[in-house]
């Protein structure tokens, strides 16, 4: 008897079970009835059209009006003039004895130009001994010592970390028409006839042309009327640059960098400006904080390092012209 009222329990149990599984299916049933019965009437007329204005204000697209016609021809590139590479400002500052100084402005640089009429004025100035334990010397010590008028700095050297002493120059340096250093390197030399030469020369070839002085650093600008090739045309920096035009005059320029109102310039463009100047040869020496420009006794350029002007191995010196006292 026990197990038959077991079995009626278990019967019962499910039976309450089923009904409200039932129950819950009809009211889900009847919701859904009643929702989708409300959702497919129409709203109320006033209604309907307050939403369509509602919608009218808040749209900010306006479909555009067709264009008809051709179409507008593109704007041609801007191509830079090679006026940009003059300067659009020139001062002289000084201007006689076939020495002419003049503080130039151009469109992307600032800086002075000196053309001297006879390159045999030009000579080399050097600090009393090289090595890496040697001290370099002032642009304007190696000009007060030899009685220059004007000096920039000269080729390049050992720098390792910026911290060199500046005695210790790379490539070649011929002084006085000796040897002292001869390395494959971009070189720029004068001889004895006042001739300025420009290339990749080492310093047994620097004596065969029989070049009396000569400086190392690079790249090469000009080469017999040619602006040479692969110049970089992005990085701008100070620059110095020795040249000499078909009449035999020197040109050098000396151009700010570094600072906010002259930001310097690139090889590619330093070229363009030599080549403006008339110069056939030209050669691009140590720049940077090195690149410094003294005449008459005083610095011209505001100096690229923040210790003040470098002590370097070489500058370049112009001598007074005969019978000008220094």
């Amino acid at each position: 008897m026990a197990k038959q009222n077991g079995k009626k329990d278990d019967v019962g149990t499910a039976g309450v079970i089923l009904s409200l599984v039932l129950t819950l299916v009809l009211a889900a049933m009847v919701v859904y009835g009643l929702y989708w019965y409300g959702d497919s009437r129409p709203a109320p007329a006033a209604e309907r059209d307050a939403s369509a204005a509602a919608s009218r204000e808040i749209s900010l697209f306006t479909a555009p009006e067709p264009v008809l016609g051709a179409a507008p021809a593109a704007a041609e590139a801007t191509v830079p003039e090679a006026a940009d590479m003059t300067a659009d400002y020139e001062e002289v500052v000084y201007q006689d004895d076939g020495l002419k100084v003049s503080k130039v402005l151009g469109r992307r640089y600032v800086g002075y130009v000196a053309i001297i009429d006879d390159p045999l004025r030009l000579t080399l100035g050097k600090c009393p001994y090289f090595g890496e334990a040697a001290y370099g010397r002032t642009v304007k010590q190696m000009a007060d010592e030899a009685g220059a008028v004007l000096a920039v700095n000269g080729g390049g050297f050992s720098d390792p970390g910026g911290d060199g002493k500046g005695g210790s120059p790379t490539g070649n340096v011929i002084y006085q028409g000796r040897m002292l250093m001869g390395y494959w390197s971009p070189t720029v030399g004068m001889d004895a006839q006042g001739k300025l030469h420009v290339g990749n020369f080492d310093g047994h070839k620097c004596l065969e042309l029989g070049l009396q002085w000569a400086v190392s650093y690079g790249p090469n600008l000009i080469i017999d009327g040619q602006v040479c090739s692969n110049l970089d045309a992005t990085m701008g920096e100070p620059r110095t640059a020795l040249g000499q035009r078909e009449d035999g005059a020197i040109v050098i320029v000396v151009l700010q960098g570094r600072q906010v109102q002259a930001l310097g310039v690139t090889c590619r463009h330093l070229a363009e400006i030599m080549l403006r100047y008339g110069c056939v040869n030209a050669g691009n020496l140590d720049g940077g904080a090195s690149s410094d420009i003294y005449f008459q006794g005083q610095y011209l350029n505001v100096s690229n390092c923040s210790g003040g002007p470098r002590p370097i191995p070489t500058s370049i010196l112009v001598m007074p012209a005969d019978g000008e006292e220094g």
